[in-house]
């Protein structure tokens, strides 16, 4: 079973137990609905526990997620730093469409075929999603993951094809 990470609880808001929760989803209304199940996970223990979610709302990127179980500022605030989970189901997605995990350990190829890296990690900025490259000796670098630069993504073969333009690979010196 695999997982996707919705975001960290960073305290509780209110005396009710509602979590505040800094949000690593881009969809908290379909995740956050009435009567959802999410995780709550320990990473120290991997342990998972199941709550139901009884209300949402957000305000930018922190959601306020109150559940069935959690009923106390004090219970609240005893998970901060624990992680908010939810079952990684490709059914959840339209065709054509895969989840920013399934980015994560692609090749990143230019054109030509040449190796260029792996992605490290998949980061939104207020412009735009964002890959970060790690290449062999050499610092990382970015692609805007938009349609001037990926070329092609095949998550079934692990690998991205990107447009390379001057500049993008810049080493620095050290």
């Amino acid at each position: 079973m695999e997982y996707l990470t919705l975001g960290y609880i960073t305290g509780s808001f209110g005396l009710d137990g509602t979590l505040r929760i800094l949000s690593k989803t881009q969809f908290q209304d379909l995740r956050y609905k009435k009567g959802n199940k999410i995780l709550l996970y320990n990473r120290k223990e991997n342990s998972r526990v199941e709550l139901t979610v009884s209300s949402y709302r957000s305000s930018g990127e922190i959601d306020f997620v109150k559940t069935l179980e959690v009923n106390t500022k004090e219970e609240a605030d005893a998970l901060k730093g624990l992680e908010i989970q939810a079952e990684k189901k490709q059914s959840d997605l339209n065709e054509g469409y895969f989840y920013y995990s399934d980015l994560r350990d692609c090749k990143v190829l230019d054109t030509n075929g040449n190796e260029l890296g792996i992605v490290k990690e998949v980061e939104e900025f207020p412009a735009q999603v964002t890959l970060r490259v790690k290449r062999k000796n050499a610092e990382d670098f970015f692609v805007p993951f938009v349609k001037d630069f990926i070329i092609e993504t095949n998550i079934e073969k692990k690998q991205i094809i990107i447009n390379v333009i001057e500049g993008m690979l810049w080493k620095s010196q050290s």
